[in-house]
């Protein structure tokens, strides 16, 4: 009898070794929506090329389209999207005018946009462009909440104080190239396009202008999110792509060569831009997830009214 006790005990033991070996390997799919932005693409690539997703057991289906729509996407879960793209504040914003509850766990790239003019431009300081055409990302966007925030660092306002062109992205480049605009608000691989050519210089970046103001040069711009519910329901597909997210910052930042490897995800076509583009490009891709510094960023917000309230929970998981 004891034997058959003791036999049937090991049975057990080896089938729930089994079931968590299974459980702890089997590929899982997330449905994710993207905004349609180089830099998200190029993160994506090396998370799906180099195995990194398939490693932490993750199927990634993706969907892009441009930011604003993106985080629509996101908030109204449509086509079954269970995570997304999103800029730290729209979260604060949705949570308090959508009565959603949208949770961060992730980082996929933190500010790197700079106002670029043309080389012999008059313009040196941002104070300089009061009241001169600068195109910007419309507003609702990452981009536009973000400089807002930047600006306001700086006392200075987006709307009052600049004449501002809205567009996409390779909208502004056309415009700013055209000389239909006197600078133009440019990601991080536009802008090592623009000033590759020797033609164009960047006015202060506001990571470096954020740095002054808070000691610290991470403004966590782009985050991945989720409804808190699919959290709570999904805790091993959060951390397994947060861990993933974090093994691709890592790869990219030790291989530089991939920017060559994938420049036409990245518009890099002369070896100029090519080069300017692995010393630019892998410092915004975050080595850990600070929930810390995201909470930085929306004390700042709240105290430039930016958002109208700090988030009563905390919205960046642990």
């Amino acid at each position: 009898m004891l034997t058959k006790i003791i036999v049937l005990i090991i049975i057990i033991i080896a089938a729930l070794a089994g079931w968590y070996y299974w459980d702890s390997n089997k590929t899982e799919t997330i449905k994710l929506s993207l905004a349609d932005a180089e830099n998200l693409k190029f993160l994506l690539a090396v998370l799906q090329d180099k195995g990194i997703a398939e490693k932490h057991g993750l199927k990634l289906d993706v969907a892009f389209s441009p930011p604003f729509e993106a985080e629509r996407r996101l908030i109204e879960r449509v086509d079954g999207v269970e995570v997304g793209s999103i800029n730290p504040l729209s979260i604060v914003i949705a949570n308090q005018t959508k009565n959603t509850k949208l949770r961060a766990f992730a980082s996929t790239y933190q500010t790197n946009q700079a106002l670029v003019v043309k080389a012999t431009s008059p313009f040196y300081k941002f104070e300089d462009l009061r009241d001169v055409k600068v195109a910007m990302h419309p507003k609702g966007s990452a981009s536009y909440t973000m400089h807002a925030l930047g600006m306001k660092t700086l006392g200075l306002d987006l709307e009052r104080d600049f004449k501002l062109v809205f567009g996409s992205f390779p909208q502004n480049e056309q415009r700013l190239t055209n000389g239909e605009v006197e600078a133009a608000f440019l990601n991080a691989v536009a802008t090592a396009r623009f000033l590759a050519t020797g033609n164009y210089r960047e006015i202060v970046n506001l990571g470096e202008q954020w740095g002054n103001i808070t000691g610290s040069s991470i403004i966590p711009f782009v985050d991945l999110a989720a409804h808190a519910d699919w959290i709570s329901q999904n805790p091993k597909k959060v951390e397994r792509l947060r861990e993933a997210v974090l093994d691709a910052a890592i790869f990219i930042r030790k291989n530089p060569q991939l920017i060559e490897e994938y420049k036409e995800i990245l518009g890099a076509t002369r070896p100029e831009e090519i080069n300017l583009m692995k010393e630019r490009l892998p410092a915004i891709f975050p080595l850990a997830w600070l929930p810390e510094a995201h909470n930085a960023l929306l004390k700042k917000a709240f105290e430039l009214n930016l958002i109208p309230a700090l988030p009563k929970e905390n919205i960046f998981v642990e």
